[in-house]
């Protein structure tokens, strides 16, 4: 990180770049000794969902984005001690970013150097001299935190969403001349009538004044509109409420409807405008009820079809779609391999599932396109939520997912207190695709199903699973609980019953029947909805099948260790 071997310095002559032909995006994303993060390094998409726990460090690295292209100009005299890793300012920071779509390749800030702590590389790999601001400011990171400041939003600086916005309308006007033209003469006449014989006798006083004080023909002074100064057209541009046919400002209205107007400029600015933006958001779900947030994320989607690139941390499920998990990267704090806590990534590429589904199905056809579109029509919300938990369990049906949650509340092991996901894939073909799915992005994994061949389609699953957890092929593998998997006799309901059987006789047939009777279920009808009442019977007088006891130990030892 220290010593980058570039080819000898050339000056860079920025104008011939014409700023206006690029297309910014972040490549890649490198950190060092930043906050909670000792040392960090991913590859990030269009959309870049970053997810984990609170205090993960999902904020430190948008922070770390927004320091060296954000509004302030990044110089060691501004960091604090809590700026650099473990508070020790003798870990020397690094920050570099990777960039596509315009002239300067790269922008790196490191306090290790004695000069030039900000560094800009060119497509050539010559430092750019002189890196400005206004360079700068052409690689502007407009970033909105979790606070969701309303006022710094709204503001016209180009790291705004506003301030962006109003950049392409500036733009947009300059390159119509006609109506630049008509707006100048317009705007001169209605000066003109703003020149009443009061405002005559006021400049007239000044002049005179001014005159009288500086003895001196050099200087004259008069008033000038600077409504007609190009870079102002739209500055004085600003979002009026209206309620109930009166004006109000946003600053007297409440915080939710301030934070909606803020996520509104998203939408706005998907829709309006071309792609050259990067952009990046705390916390989009703040506010929002669950529609909401599938809406914006569409907006998001739009965002990234128009070319912009799009930097988002969330704790909600409705941001991530499993089909597009190369967008994910998950975020942990958690002890690295010298025994230090710090901020963690993990990604996973389109091409490293591909690679993992083509090594299970040689003999298949697959592309990144058709392995997408399998995910695309098997998935449900638990799938996504899944990339929030600490350890997942991939069972192949409903009924598992309903029963398993309650026998282990009634042993005290809580799920949601511990992470732990449960997702049924609902069928057995789908289970190896959402087992390869969570691995390759490094998600502890359980997984869950019956040895049950009864059909063709059921054997060939239960061979590629077998290949999967890496045992002998079989068609009807046998019943079994180990660290990494467990495979039922049958099904759900064939197990569960022999094992509560074998303590009291009749029982299962009792609580089966009691369950349809009160439920208003017919035979063989609505299983998941029979499990979950016989498991949360049983639970009641703490009965729970040894099996399941067995799995839950299992799935225990996978949760990784909290850091002190």
């Amino acid at each position: 990180m220290d010593n980058i071997d570039f080819p000898s310095p050339k000056t860079l002559r920025w104008s011939k770049w014409n700023p206006e032909d690029f297309q910014l995006k972040i490549t890649r994303v490198e950190i060092a000794n930043w906050r909670s993060i000792k040392y960090i390094n991913f590859y990030p998409e269009d959309v870049c969902i970053l997810v984990g726990a609170n205090n993960a460090g999902k904020t430190n690295i948008l922070s770390a984005i927004n320091f060296i292209l954000g509004e302030r100009w990044p110089m060691p005299a501004n960091l604090d001690d809590s700026d650099f890793y473990g508070r020790n300012r003798d870990n020397s920071i690094y920050i570099r970013l990777c960039l596509d779509g315009t002239y300067v390749s790269e922008i790196a800030f490191d306090t290790s150097k004695t000069s030039y702590a900000l560094n800009a590389i060119d497509i050539h790999g010559r430092p750019v001299r002189p890196f400005t601001n206004a360079h700068r400011e052409e690689l502007a990171f407009a970033y909105v935190d979790a606070s969701r400041n309303y006022e710094r939003q709204f503001s016209t600086s180009r790291w705004s969403i506003f301030g962006q916005a109003l950049r392409h309308l500036h733009q947009t006007l300059k390159d119509n001349g006609d109506q630049l033209a008509q707006l100048r003469e317009a705007l001169d006449s209605a000066h003109a009538l703003l020149q009443t014989d009061q405002y005559k006798a006021f400049e007239k006083e000044l002049k005179d004044a001014f005159a009288a004080q500086l003895k001196t023909a050099r200087y004259d002074v008069s008033f000038e509109f600077r409504t007609l100064e190009e870079t102002n057209l739209y500055r004085s541009l600003y979002p009026t409420l209206v309620e109930r046919g009166e004006a109000r400002n946003p600053l007297e209205v409440g915080s939710g409807v301030r934070n909606v107007l803020v996520l509104a400029l998203f939408q706005a600015f998907a829709k309006s405008f071309r792609g050259d933006a990067v952009l990046g958001i705390e916390e989009p779900e703040l506010y929002l009820h669950p529609h909401a947030q599938r809406s914006l994320m569409k907006q998001f989607e739009a965002l990234a079809d128009a070319g912009n690139q799009i930097f988002v941390s969330t704790h909600s499920a409705h941001f991530l779609d499993v089909a597009r998990s190369d967008r994910i990267v998950l975020v942990d704090r958690c002890e690295d391999e010298d025994d230090d806590v710090c901020t963690q990534v993990k990604t996973a590429s389109s091409e490293e599932l591909l690679t993992a589904r083509k090594k299970l199905h040689p003999q298949r056809e697959m592309t990144v396109q058709s392995v997408r579109a399998f995910i695309r029509n098997v998935r449900t919300a638990e799938m996504t939520e899944a990339f929030f938990a600490r350890v997942v369990i991939v069972v192949e049906g409903p009924s598992e997912r309903e029963a398993i949650p309650v026998f282990a509340r009634a042993l005290g092991f809580d799920f949601d207190e511990h992470g732990i996901s449960i997702v049924s894939a609902g069928g057995k073909p789908a289970i190896d695709t959402l087992c390869q799915l969570y691995e390759v992005h490094g998600i502890r994994t359980y997984v869950l199903f019956d040895n049950d061949g009864g059909k063709s389609s059921e054997k060939a699953a239960n061979r590629t699973l077998c290949r999967l957890l890496g045992i002998e092929e079989a068609d009807e593998p046998a019943a079994c609980v180990t660290e990494n998997y467990a495979i039922l006799q049958d099904n759900w309901e064939t197990q569960c019953k022999s094992h509560v059987e074998v303590i009291d006789a009749g029982l299962y047939d009792a609580l089966e029947a009691q369950a349809r009777a009160e439920l208003g279920i017919s035979a063989d009808r609505n299983k998941p909805l029979v499990a979950r009442f016989i498991a949360e019977a049983l639970a009641e007088v703490e009965l729970v099948p040894q099996f399941v006891r067995e799995i839950l130990d299992e799935v225990k030892k996978k949760l990784p260790v909290i850091p002190a």
